[in-house]
């Protein structure tokens, strides 16, 4: 049981202090809430889902869906990856950093780009190299050229063991 105080009014066991006497109601409760009910059915798994099964059309997203098979890539080699880039992009020179604003993705964009190649030579981040350059030709030919007739990478390998 509490008992009130005569000059306040307060219960004894309330609470009080300098920014509040204790008798305000705080419990506000609101009725319509701050949540917007007419999204309630876009929300919806299993109306979304019962919508698929009746038109086997997926609803309309902002963002397109992207479906691809990753399964032989491994996320520790990837998190390596990407810690062996980002040390690397700390080890450039400070001017090559704010030429990119030291953001290592706007850096990668700029250096997987084949047109950005003289200027990275300028910078001294690629070495101008005309024998590796026409041996990656070279190479780029003959993935594209096909075998001769019966012969298979098999049988070509298993020439060179028998040697």
């Amino acid at each position: 049981m509490t008992t009130k105080r005569k000059a306040t009014g307060v219960p004894k066991n309330t609470f009080r202090s300098a920014y509040n006497l204790g008798n305000e109601d705080y419990s506000e409760t609101f009725n319509d809430g701050l949540t917007e009910q007419h999204h309630t059915d876009q929300c919806d798994i299993n109306k979304i889902l019962a919508q698929f099964m009746e038109t086997g059309i997926m609803p309309q997203t902002k963002a397109n869906p992207q479906y691809g098979d990753v399964s032989e890539v491994d996320f520790q080699e990837m998190q390596n990856t990407l810690a062996t880039a980002k040390t690397l992009f700390e080890e450039l020179p400070e001017q090559v950093k704010d030429r990119f604003n030291n953001e290592m993705h706007t850096f990668l964009n700029f250096a997987e780009n084949p047109d950005n190649l003289q200027e990275m030579e300028e910078m001294g981040l690629a070495v101008k190299n005309e024998r590796l350059a026409q041996a990656l030709q070279a190479e780029a030919g003959e993935e594209t050229t096909s075998l001769p007739a019966g012969k298979s990478d098999e049988s070509d390998a298993a020439e060179q063991l028998s040697t």
